[in-house]
């Protein structure tokens, strides 16, 4: 884990305290991080919608299940 050290502002980090139920305000910092990625990964998900051919089967589905 790296370690740092910025001037954030108190009232968006209070804000994602107090939404989120954060206790401390690294735990908030790692919160908003995680919501960040989360958001960002359905973001590019939704762009590559409908650029990929995918004919799945009863049959295929069953195979990759294992």
């Amino acid at each position: 884990m790296s370690k740092a050290n910025y001037d954030l502002p108190d009232k968006v980090l209070h804000r994602v305290m107090k939404l989120s139920g954060a206790k401390t305000k690294k735990e908030a910092l790692i919160i908003a991080m995680e919501e960040y990625l989360k958001n960002k990964k359905q973001e590019l998900l939704l762009k590559s919608y409908g650029k990929y051919d995918l004919e799945w089967t009863q049959k295929s589905l069953r195979k990759h299940r294992g």
